[in-house]
């Protein structure tokens, strides 16, 4: 079984969309990744901030972060480890059908 790409003739030999150059610098690539981290740990910061000011909850050791303060019920548990082997199945297939097909095989 062989796979044809339906490729437009004008795109026929080219390495890229684009014409060979990037739509954007790679300074800009750097300014959204840093920008959107320093964002998120500022915003995330922020909420931590808020709940201890407004909950009074200042006091968090790793045992209650690691165990969710034990609040954790058995569904939630046992949904936990059926998605991870559905999703430790999925990769093993994935592999698979690369390996058999190609690279586009499994999309």
């Amino acid at each position: 079984m062989s796979f044809v790409s339906e490729q437009p003739k004008q795109y026929a030999g080219q390495e890229s969309f684009f014409g060979g150059s990037p739509p954007l610098d790679v300074s800009v690539g750097y300014i959204v990744v840093l920008g959107f981290g320093a964002a998120f740990s500022l915003f995330t910061t922020a909420l931590v901030y808020m709940e201890k000011c407004f909950s009074g909850e200042a006091v968090m050791t790793s045992e209650k972060f690691n165990t969710a303060g034990r609040t954790v019920k058995t569904g939630l548990t046992a949904s936990v480890i059926v998605s991870q082997w559905t999703w430790a199945a999925t990769l093993l297939q994935f592999s698979n059908v690369a390996w058999q097909y190609g690279v586009s095989g499994p999309f």
